[in-house]
């Protein structure tokens, strides 16, 4: 299945294809490597030689994103096993460096924050400056939570990053001004392009919910201190419906701590914690409430595809672009506070009104064929200001 039909990109002369080499850390749970593998089947379906290179074998979802990766991506694990990101990522630097040099690529696409900094640097010490470096901003470069010396460093770390980029691409408008503001001097190379979040499948009918009588809220994403699921959970003791239901999918190292505080709540009945879901879509269809309790995001997946499943969200003010994106929504709202009473009356006021009907209209914009199309434009304009795009170069 192409998510991308090439076209008017395959003309000209046939000649040797344009080299795409997208960079990840671990093939893992989070819709950045969902993201990832989408982009570079996008990219093959459109004529391009792709070649995905992952730091380290065994993230949770490396079976499932493989499947999706499809045959005309080469795969290439540079380590068979992994440790801590910061410690890979300087311990197996010159492994990447090895690689890059023999992927002599024409475009090198940092997948993530999280990779920014070393692929611009492997792509110096590696001789292929010819390269255009590409760096998507996938979290806040700096946000609230980067304060003193870590400030100063990620500020000039970035700058430094954005200097030798081609292109910097962000998740949404509200991203881009952020940038804009804070790195002028790169300003002109900053982008939105349109990630693919959201499948056909998301697309569908709802599931038929006539018969649930009992409403079901979800939280989903990996369980750390970044998506404050604590919050929710002690929220959730508050709700005034006592036949609502809270499931939280994902899995994490701060999973004894929120079983505990569940028991510890009085919660075993109402509250469970299933795991990581491969594909969500279904639970989103038959769900009353998604909640987003996360410090910060970039711009997250899963809102979206709540929205592609017409639930509703309640999410803190934890990216960009999210008053924009959900504070005229139907059903939608902004968590202004973190404080458990204040979101438990948050819900309730949800779960006491009718589903909405229009969201999946919203979501739709940012569909797996939409994303791609656009990064496949994002790409193009690397070369001829986009007037053309031969994957044959």
């Amino acid at each position: 299945m192409s998510y991308y039909s090439p076209l008017s990109l395959i003309t000209g002369l046939p000649g040797t294809r344009r080299k795409v080499v997208l960079f990840a850390y671990m093939l893992s749970q989070g819709g950045t490597d969902r993201v990832t593998a989408l982009l570079a089947r996008g990219y093959a379906d459109a004529g391009f030689d792709v070649e995905l290179l992952v730091l380290c074998r065994g993230g949770t979802a490396q079976s499932l994103l493989s499947d999706m990766i499809g045959p005309l991506v080469s795969v290439r694990y540079i380590s068979q096993r992994s440790t801590w990101r910061t410690i890979d990522l300087v311990r197996l630097f010159p492994a990447l460096v090895r690689a890059l040099r023999t992927a002599a690529p024409d475009v090198l696409i940092s997948t993530a924050n999280n990779t920014a900094w070393v692929c611009t640097y492997a792509r110096k010490i590696a001789q292929v400056e010819t390269a255009k470096l590409v760096l998507k901003t996938t979290n806040p470069v700096i946000g609230s939570r980067h304060r003193g010396p870590i400030r100063k460093l990620r500020r000039w770390g970035y700058g430094k990053a954005f200097s030798h980029a081609s292109a910097i691409w962000t998740l949404s408008g509200a991203e881009t001004r952020l940038l804009e503001v804070g790195y002028p001097q790169a300003a002109r190379r900053i982008r939105t392009v349109i990630n693919p979040y959201v499948t056909d499948a998301m697309l569908s009918p709802d599931a038929d919910t006539s018969t649930t009588t009992s409403p079901l809220v979800l939280g989903i994403g990996r369980l750390t201190r970044q998506k404050r699921f604590d919050l929710l959970i002690s929220a959730f003791a508050l709700v005034r419906r006592e036949d609502a239901r809270l499931l939280i999918f994902g899995d994490g190292p701060d999973r004894k701590r929120l079983e505990q505080l569940v028991t510890a709540l009085g919660l075993t009945d109402r509250v469970t914690l299933p795991g990581y879901v491969p594909d969500v879509a279904e639970w989103l269809k038959r769900a009353d409430l998604f909640v987003l309790p996360s410090r910060y995001e970039g711009l997250p997946a899963v809102a979206l595809e709540a929205m592609a499943a017409n639930c509703p969200v309640l999410s803190t003010d934890c990216f960009a672009a999210a008053r924009s994106l959900l504070g005229s929504a139907t059903g939608c709202g902004i968590i202004d506070k973190a404080d458990p009473a204040y979101l438990a009356q948050m819900i309730d006021n949800r779960l006491d009104s009718k589903k909405p009907t229009t969201l999946r209209a919203i979501a739709q914009g940012h569909s797996v064929a939409a994303g791609i199309a656009d990064h496949v434009r994002a790409l193009c304009e690397l070369w001829d200001d986009g007037r053309t795009c031969r994957p044959d170069g």
